[in-house]
């Protein structure tokens, strides 16, 4: 009835089992997964709503600085200098308020839920420069607000131009700020990639290695990379923005959004139409792409072979250029992210004349809507599989899984101890058939759901799911 290699388990010590407690645990990548069969990590796109417009009809336009949801009012703060604030109760109607940010570029707004200060719980980031770059006083600047509309500011914190918004959270795993920003490797053509830095306080200036030959931009010896193209992506490409953060509706997930960017260059792409004739830029096409880390620090790409959001056709509003915004919104049983195209090139390029006049919106904001924890699943076939977890520890006493089956598939579940050995009374014979779509189902074996007897004991999960696709697990109380 099972699988052979299931055999060898007898012979090797089992591994220390992971706490899992009551918290909801995500398929993004092998953490969760042992031991398989015929079992594939897939990343799952978003459904594309379309381009967002005001309370007047008019499209929304420009780069997004952040979207934020808080207490039910879902605020995006459109724009990359005199940023503009809209507020929205479903997270894709959106209504202009009249209210701007402070001036600077790319600023970025982060609601903290650690500060214990009210008057710090919105924190905004912006750059300032002139020409020439002046290293004694241009960079990142801080500043704070109790509204997330009249800001303080503070001062310096990051004495670099990051050409890049710096994307800032609270993460609870480490009891750190962390910050993701650009870091420039001036000798290669993937020059811009993701670094990494963690504070104590970011409106404090924010810990950097400083070198001597540090120039304009953050280098690669300045702040650690953790994200970067690499052999697999192509040759000419690298790492634009991030929208980077920790997924706050499952325990030890963390996503990345990044935009990587194709470069372009006058001898492999003659047909481009300079907005200059004659004038070569920096042209190339961006499209968002999905990371999944369980520290974020270590990223993985769990599927390479599509976009996570697509660029549009030739003839749409988001072609060519798509970047996805930090922020996500939740509603019920679905996750809204957000993302902005230029509907040309990057430098605002044309691909080919023949495309020149025939979108009818060029650029714009659009919404995407995902499942709840969809943005990876681990997928079985119509021919059926299997996998195992690792030993994990839990409380509660029922197991509930966010999985679809369609019509046609299935899913039996069983419970075995940490040798891998069935449990009595929780094996597949006893497990009653999961069938269909679910984001919170719980499991039976003959009628009962309760586990409660194995709480606080190493437990592995095997579960047996054809034309399936399963998303997270969880154990929780009732």
């Amino acid at each position: 009835m099972y699988p052979p290699a299931l055999l060898v388990l007898a012979l090797a010590a089992p591994p220390a089992p992971i706490d899992v407690g009551d918290r909801k645990q995500l398929f993004i990548d092998d953490t969760f997964i042992a031991d398989r069969d015929r079992i594939e990590l897939r990343a799952n796109p978003p459904q594309k709503l379309g381009p967002l417009r005001d309370e007047n009809g008019q499209p929304l336009k420009g780069h997004i600085a952040r979207v934020i949801d808080d207490g039910g009012k879902v605020r995006l703060y459109l724009g990359h200098e005199d940023v503009q604030v809209l507020e929205s109760d479903d997270g894709l109607r959106f209504r202009r308020t009249g209210h701007k940010l402070p001036g600077g570029q790319f600023p970025t707004i982060f609601l903290d839920p650690h500060d214990p200060d009210p008057a710090r719980r919105y924190k905004l980031f912006h750059l300032e420069f002139g020409e020439p770059f002046d290293p004694a006083k241009h960079g990142v600047y801080a500043s704070y607000s109790a509204d997330g509309l009249k800001f303080t500011k503070v001062g310096r914190v990051f004495p670099f131009f990051t050409d890049n918004p710096t994307v800032v959270h609270w993460d609870g795993r480490i009891k750190k700020y962390v910050i993701y920003t650009r870091a420039f490797c001036y000798d290669s053509e993937n020059q811009r990639r993701i670094g990494r830095v963690e504070t104590d306080d970011p409106l404090k200036p924010w810990p950097y290695k400083k070198t001597a030959k540090d120039r304009v931009f953050p280098s690669i010896d300045n702040i650690p990379v953790v994200y970067e193209a690499d052999k697999e992506d192509d040759p000419h490409s690298d790492v634009y923005y991030n929208a980077a953060g920790a997924y706050p509706w499952a325990d030890g997930a963390y996503l990345m959004f990044p935009s990587h960017f194709r470069h372009f260059s006058p001898d492999r792409h003659k047909f481009i139409v300079p907005p200059v004739k004659g004038r070569w830029e920096d042209f190339g096409m961006l499209e968002v792409q999905l990371a999944v880390s369980r520290d974020g620090v270590k990223w993985s790409r769990p599927s390479r072979g599509a976009a996570y959001i697509s660029t549009g056709l030739a003839d749409e509003w988001d072609r060519w250029y798509a970047v996805a915004a930090p922020g996500l919104v939740r509603r019920g049983n679905s996750v809204y992210q957000y993302y902005y195209s230029t509907g040309r090139l990057h430098d605002s390029a044309v691909l080919r004349p023949e495309y020149d006049k025939l979108a009818k919106q060029e650029g714009g904001v659009g919404a995407v809507r995902q499942r709840l924890d969809g943005f990876v699943s681990a997928d079985a076939d119509h021919k059926g599989g299997w996998l195992r977890t690792p030993p994990v520890v839990f409380a509660g006493n029922r197991l509930r899984l966010n999985v679809d089956t369609g019509s046609f598939g299935t899913a039996f579940v069983e419970l075995q101890d940490a040798d891998g050995k069935p449990i009595p009374g929780f094996t597949l014979a006893d497990c009653e058939e999961v069938g269909g779509n679910f984001i919170d189902q719980a499991v039976y074996w003959k009628g009962k759901p309760d586990v409660s007897a194995l709480a606080g004991k190493p437990v592995r999960i095997f579960i047996k799911p054809k034309r399936t696709k399963l998303y997270a697990f969880q154990f929780t109380k009732g």
